[in-house]
Formats: C-alpha cells, structure tokens, sequence
C-alpha cells in the first residue's frame, strides 16, 4: 500500500524542507531589504594573517549569493578558496557583516579581540558563525540560513 503524502513527507525530512523554503524566502526578502549590504567570510589564521573566502568556491555562500545576498569577493590574488591577506585586507573590504569560520583550527574571536584590525572590522560589522564545510542536516541549513537572515534584517536600510 503506498504511504499518504503526508506520511512521506514526514518520514523524509517534510519539516525540515518546509523550514528551509521558509528559510530561504525569508533570507530572499531580507536581502531584498538590504540591497547595499556587504557580506564578507573569513577564516582568522592568526594575529597576522585571515583568509578571505571566494564565495563561489563554497557551497553555502554560493546559495546565499543565489537568494540575493551580497557577498565581498576577495580580490584576484591568492588561491582557489581563499585569499590569504594581512587583517588591515580585511578591515579594507569593509564589510557590513562578517562570517567567520567557526571550525575548530580557525581562531576564534574570543582569541583575536586584541588585535586592532579585528576591533576595526567588528566595530563596524556584526559577527556571525559560519562552517564552511557543507552542514550536516537540512535542519542546519535552514538555521544557517534564518540567521544570515536575522543579521541582513537587522542591517537594512543601513548600507
């Protein structure tokens, strides 16, 4: 006998893509609403160094540019992935939000609030959580998501 739609639905994740199509057109609509609005990824190296995120190289910020955010690129130099810069690199592309890696071998903001360029860079721009590895649900996509969303909407109309 075959399952009921609903039943299916449930038993396959139904929720969770239910939560990411209302993820990705509330991150639509907030981007809408902040149209000026930067988007820099970085993963902190150090005190000395931040690689700058080539947003077509990975795939979340690839769907983020795709639902209408505007995300800095780095510039030509440096790698496929990234651009290795000093942090004043960083502080220069001015961004208005900032996604930091948040894996365990990047540095964490706790750890680089001494650094001037950091206070620089999140003086301006609020901070959020980013894993550039491929998050593990459609449940952490859609979080991901709502929070990018959060962020764009508390900024619009500020850029």
């Amino acid at each position: 006998m075959a399952r009921a739609p609903t039943q299916t639905a449930r038993s396959t994740g139904g929720a969770p893509v239910r939560a990411g199509a209302a993820a990705e057109a509330r991150l639509r609509t907030a981007a809408l609403r902040a149209p000026g609005v930067r988007v820099l990824a970085l993963s902190p190296a150090g005190p000395e160094k931040v690689h700058l995120a080539r947003p077509p190289a990975w795939p979340e910020l690839r769907r983020l540019g795709d639902l209408g955010v505007g995300l800095t690129d780095p510039g030509e130099e440096g790698g496929v992935n990234w651009r290795t810069a000093g942090w004043d690199g960083a502080v220069g592309l001015t961004p208005d939000l900032v996604l930091s890696d948040a894996r365990g071998n990047a540095g964490q903001p706790a750890a680089l609030a001494e650094l001037p360029a950091w206070r620089a860079l999140t003086a301006t721009a609020p901070v959020l959580p980013w894993n550039p590895e491929l998050p593990c649900s459609r449940r952490a996509t859609a979080a991901f998501l709502e929070q990018v969303a959060g962020a764009l909407e508390g900024l619009a109309g500020t850029a």
